[in-house]
């Protein structure tokens, strides 16, 4: 599926926690860079070793003799070292969950042990429904983790990806336990677990820092981490946060219907890319192919009739770049980024809201039959109708809503029943704070999956809830990557690292000003540019090459990221409440269920 595919067998998925084909940064990267990195990863490969803690054997036998409670080890494996990666021990087996107002259920998780162990931990986030032991970890991060000495954790939150319909044992009857387990019960029962099983493994008394990296689903993982299990973690990398899961997957069902009244080819659709990159480039100051705001910009889909597209086209668009609403005219989720509505978009099961050909019958149930349908469809489905009413058959199409506006019935239905599945409300995350736990977030503002415009509403509802934005930044600072898709790639510098940015934040208070990131065409870096924390914007500084990142700053106390256009107005990013809804849990009933 589109937020970090639970597919092993796919491109992303190489990346697989568990297994020898992690792609290292440097293999992405390519060149006099890649080379760089291969060499300071060797340097912490084999400096690291001065001081190996004392540790248990690493057989099944040993791990289970550790005696964590709930869990039992299927396999505990020693890995010989090959760099960038220490030998560690790879233990795989299932936890016992319980609680929560649900049955006792079951996670399967892995966990990795290096010899090397720095004394801290990190948990890897899972994307999309979770289901695998697939890693959504920021890609720049992942293969620090292990080279410098973190011991690791990672559940697939209760259930397999391979079933297609985990959510009920029968239509209307839900599996509450593997609900719960991926709502949020598994990843922090999990936490508990795996933090005394690697204290146990190295007969440590503490582990002196735990820290939780994800995107996509991983990045809502860690949110609710920090907002409902403040405890849990010291530091929290979220990236592009699926922070309304019933939000985002009322907007793609907007979107795809959209396209059903009106389709539009690929072809077409690189017009529009096209006409919108001449429109708004130039509004940072250089033609350079990225467009820095793209809520600022004023392009108008009209403007392309008759000659790319027709009005029926164009008015199809207009409705992607909607908010979704409710029937008292509140703005649910925020309308879509015209960065990337020419819909160049690289998910794992294909494009986000088209296809190559037509719908088949689009009043149907089953606009494409049984064919292969749009990602963005089939990730709605999965929420909606599977969570939301327990019943994948149900017609999806005729039933939530009528051109963006929801009707009532759903969206109390679904917003209840997967009310446990939002991170809390922005009030909620001041004990994490308070406690010194920092929150580093990203996301892409091309981004066809999630609207990158949701983080922002999230960003600044926490401001306003914290004393503004220079108070705010003191615990939580958000990155805006121009160009970047959904967790990964796209047109601009999408490459970065964040592990290191966290760790001198927590450990050394050293907030990230700025993030450095690449671009890469066949393994070698082309484009080099500072990523700025929001509401900040980089600035061309007016000559020099501007795929150097000696081109650009981020000016302190700008807050150009704030201004907003006529598509930004578009789409709601400048609205405020009560004109949209903030603190989701109003819209779900408590006398429901």
């Amino acid at each position: 599926m589109g937020l970090l595919s639970d597919n092993p067998s796919l491109p992303y998925n190489a990346t697989h926690f568990g297994g020898t084909q992690v792609k290292t940064r440097a293999e992405s990267l390519g060149g006099f860079h890649a080379f760089v990195l291969q060499f300071a990863l060797a340097v912490v490969f084999c400096t690291t070793f001065a001081n190996v803690p004392a540790r248990a054997d690493c057989t099944t036998a040993a791990v289970a003799a550790l005696g964590v409670p709930g869990m039992t080890i299927a396999s505990a494996n020693d890995v010989p070292a090959a760099a960038p990666n220490p030998e560690y021990c790879d233990v795989k087996g299932s936890l016992m969950t319980s609680g929560d107002g649900a049955e006792p259920g079951s996670t399967n998780f892995e966990v990795m042990l290096p010899v090397n162990w720095n004394g801290k931990f990190v948990f890897h986030g899972v994307g999309g429904l979770a289901g695998t032991l697939n890693s959504s970890a920021n890609p720049g991060d992942r293969p620090l983790f292990l080279a410098r000495g973190y011991a690791t954790a990672i559940t697939d939150t209760g259930h397999l990806a391979s079933d297609p319909a985990w959510e009920y044992t029968a239509p209307g009857s839900p599996d509450m336990p593997k609900i719960v387990d991926y709502f949020y019960r598994a990843v922090h029962q999990m936490t508990l677990a795996a933090k005394l099983l690697v204290k146990n493994y190295y007969h440590a008394g503490a582990i002196e820092r735990s820290y939780f990296d994800g995107c996509s689903n991983g990045g809502k993982m860690g949110l609710i981490e920090a907002s409902r299990f403040p405890s849990d973690y010291d530091g929290i990398i979220s990236g592009s946060p699926w922070i309304d899961p019933v939000g985002t997957s009322l907007w793609s069902l907007k979107n795809a219907t959209a396209l059903l009244d009106a389709y539009i080819p690929a072809a077409k659709f690189a017009e529009v890319g096209a006409a919108i990159l001449k429109q708004c480039d130039k509004a940072d100051g250089v033609a350079d192919g990225l467009i820095q705001n793209p809520a600022k910009c004023a392009f108008q889909p009209d403007a392309l009739v008759p000659e790319i597209l027709t009005q029926k086209q164009a008015d199809a668009l207009k409705r992607i770049m909607d908010p979704v609403r409710d029937e008292q005219g509140r703005l649910i989720y925020p309308g879509a980024s015209v960065g990337n509505l020419g819909q160049v978009n690289v998910t794992q099961r294909g494009v986000a809201n088209y296809l190559d050909a037509p719908p088949a019958d689009p009043a149907s149930a089953k606009p494409w039959g049984d064919g292969t349908v749009p990602d963005n469809w089939s990730l709605t489905q999965n929420i909606l109708m599977k969570l939301g009413y327990y019943d994948g058959t149900k017609n999806m199409n005729n039933t939530i809503e009528t051109s963006g506006v929801v009707k009532s019935d759903a969206l109390n239905l679904v917003y209840t029943r997967l009310a446990a599945d939002l991170p809390g409300a922005p009030s909620q995350y001041g004990e994490f704070f308070a406690k010194g736990g920092k929150l580093l977030m990203y996301h892409g503002y091309d981004d066809l999956i999630i609207s990158p415009y949701r983080s922002i509403w999230f960003y600044e509802d926490l401001a306003q809830s914290n004393g503004g934005y220079d108070k705010l930044q003191a615990h939580a600072r958000l990155f805006m990557v121009p160009g970047m898709q959904h967790c990964l790639t796209g047109a601009g510098p999408t490459s970065f690292e964040t592990l290191n940015a966290i760790e001198q934040w927590v450990e050394k208070g050293v907030a990230p000003e700025t993030i450095p990131a690449t671009h890469s065409t066949n393994n070698v870096v082309d484009r080099t540019m500072p990523l700025c924390k929001f509401p900040e914007q980089a600035r061309y500084k007016g000559s020099g090459d501007p795929n150097s990142v000696s081109s650009w700053s981020c000016p302190q106390d700008d807050k150009s990221l704030l201004a907003v256009g006529p598509n930004g107005v578009q789409a709601g990013v400048n609205a405020a409440v009560p004109a949209r809804v903030s603190d989701l849990s109003k819209l779900a009933s408590k006398n429901r269920n």
